[in-house]
């Protein structure tokens, strides 16, 4: 099996690079944003270079955890990652490049396969999905 594919998700959101920084490795933001309140999600973030993070929800094989490879706040992390029950990691790449009204976001999950490169470029689309609505309410309460 080949683990050279990747997938690549890119996004507009209307806020400044340090909010979606923050939304990205606060453990409170990340609980409230990432999956919906129905799964019951718990994050954990150590967010500095060999800090550890991770996400689980209520059923017992949804979850992932990994490590901050690279840490250069507000503009750019490389995390190693696991989904609950792999037996190997993966890599994801985020970037956040600042605009005239907003932020820039690319995530590139790679090292994996392509079934799995197809599955995660849906899971972080569906993720990234209420990350605006977060970004909204979070600057209203700030």
């Amino acid at each position: 099996m080949s683990f050279d594919h990747s997938a690549r998700i890119d996004a507009h959101l209307d806020a400044t690079p340090d909010q979606v920084w923050h939304a990205l490795t606060d453990p409170e933001a990340l609980t409230a944003w990432y999956w919906p309140a129905s799964v019951q999600p718990s994050a954990t973030s150590d967010p500095r270079p060999g800090g550890r993070f991770g996400i689980t929800a209520g059923a017992a094989d949804m979850g992932f955890s990994g490590e901050y490879v690279e840490f250069e706040p507000p503009r750019r992390m490389v995390q190693s990652w696991r989904w609950a029950g792999d037996d190997r990691d993966s890599r994801v790449t985020i970037d956040l490049v600042p605009t005239a009204g907003g932020t820039d976001l690319r995530v590139i999950h790679d090292q994996v396969d392509e079934s799995t490169a197809e599955k995660y470029r849906q899971g972080w689309e569906s993720c990234l999905a209420r990350l605006p609505g977060f970004l909204t309410t979070a600057s209203g309460s700030r």
